[in-house]
């Protein structure tokens, strides 16, 4: 079942202002989720790469 701001088909607008209208408020509202995902990601392999420059690099000292 489709929601009413979301007509089923191409032709359930009542005109081509319409339609250009609600593609326009579509458009306006960006991903949030997508771009908490990422960040969560990232911020992760930073805590990650931390871990081991601080509990592996940095103990085992210089090369040579």
């Amino acid at each position: 079942m489709a929601e009413e701001s979301y007509p089923a088909t191409a032709h359930d607008f009542s005109s081509d202002a319409e339609e250009l209208e609600r593609i326009d408020a579509a458009g306006s509202e960006a991903p949030m989720g997508a771009a908490a995902i990422s960040a969560v990601a990232v911020a992760a392999l930073l805590v990650g790469w931390l871990i081991l420059y601080f509990f592996i690099f940095i103990p085992r000292g210089t090369v040579g």
